[in-house]
């Protein structure tokens, strides 16, 4: 009986302790960020009322580079789409998307991820940042009205804050909003 008590005790016990770390292990490994170093510069907000993605590429061919994105939110009246392309090409002209085959993640709501890593590679690539909305779940999709990009300059890479515009009138761009991250030092 004695010994019963116990064990009984023990497990409790390591009940407890796992359902304490657990939590604190799961929120370390979702704030997980890219290793952007020091601040160098922070850029002009460029808006784009006409562009339906964003692209940010590399041009060094020979210095290694990973891209790293994730959504940070929105404020959006419709259902939002985030589609992620890699082409190993330099970029191509505004609203003009790679094929299919080049498609890495599609990610369809507005709420807050992880930091996803796609990864490192070294020549000329273009990453496009596709933000699409929808009325109903069985409405097509249809392509942002606009976007808005925050870039700033860190030791090692940059960031860009992206937000994505669900209405022609273009009001907010703030319906669909991203982090994106590429580390490339100068």
């Amino acid at each position: 009986m004695k010994r019963r008590g116990i064990v009984y005790g023990f497990v409790v016990a390591l009940g407890a302790v796992l359902l304490w770390a657990l939590p604190l292990g799961v929120r370390a490994f979702a704030q997980q960020a890219p290793p952007l170093g020091a601040l160098v510069r922070e850029y002009e907000v460029v808006t784009m009322p006409s562009a339906t993605a964003y692209s940010i590429y590399t041009t060094n061919r020979t210095t290694p580079h990973q891209v790293w994105y994730r959504i940070s939110g929105g404020d959006a009246l419709f259902r939002q789409r985030l589609r992620v392309y890699q082409e190993n090409a330099g970029p191509r002209p505004i609203n003009q998307l790679p094929p299919e085959s080049e498609l890495r993640q599609e990610i369809t709501t507005n709420n807050p991820t992880r930091w996803f890593s796609l990864p490192r590679e070294t020549d000329v690539f273009t990453y496009y940042f596709d933000g699409d909305n929808r009325l109903t779940v069985n409405s097509p999709w249809r392509d942002a009205f606009g976007v808005r990009v925050q870039r700033t300059r860190y030791a090692n890479g940059n960031r860009y804050a992206i937000g994505f515009e669900d209405q022609e009138t273009l009001d907010d761009y703030n319906d669909l909003e991203l982090d994106v991250v590429i580390i490339q030092p100068a």
